[in-house]
């Protein structure tokens, strides 16, 4: 927790900086500096893990009925957001690229409204077409990982029900 104030504080120190850095320094023809958009980017992923933080125990937070065909098919949605998320960064760092690189999963439900109450047939339908793309990335990774340990611990390797 300590770390994370830490990581705050400089961002929200740059944050300043950044501000009168770009008051002062005029964007020519070569564009926008990335370095200071880097900055930026890392602001805006300070601030949703603080959203996370603060609202993670919030007083008068319920927890939605898991089995109610909206809240599923919102949780499937982000599970498809944290997938596609987790391929990007993979990808960036260049491990696993022929499963972590290409087109994001894009289903066509998943800017569904959140008033949408698909049926549990096709919450299902969608959940195994999840599964085929999730199953792909997680053989990968999970392979990769058995294979860089002693053969008595590869059982606790990626270990799934």
């Amino acid at each position: 927790m300590k770390l994370r104030a830490i990581v705050l504080a400089l961002a929200l120190a740059a944050c300043g900086q950044t501000s009168e850095q770009q008051a002062q320094v005029p964007t020519g023809p070569a564009g926008p500096d990335p370095f200071n958009l880097n900055i930026e980017v890392g602001r805006w992923s300070a601030m949703l893990h603080e959203v996370n933080d603060q609202t993670v125990e919030r007083p008068g937070s319920a927890e939605p009925e898991v089995t109610a065909p909206r809240d599923l098919a919102r949780r499937l949605r982000e599970a498809v957001w944290t997938y596609n998320i987790q391929r990007s960064q993979l990808c960036s760092k260049g491990l696993f690229t022929e499963v972590a690189c290409g087109a994001a999963y894009e289903p066509v439900w998943i800017s569904e409204p959140e008033t949408v109450e698909p049926t549990l047939e096709e919450i299902q339908s969608r959940s195994d077409a999840l599964g085929t793309e999730v199953q792909r990335l997680w053989a990968a990774v999970c392979d990769d990982a058995k294979s860089r340990v002693p053969e008595e611990e590869r059982m606790s390797v990626c270990p799934m029900e």
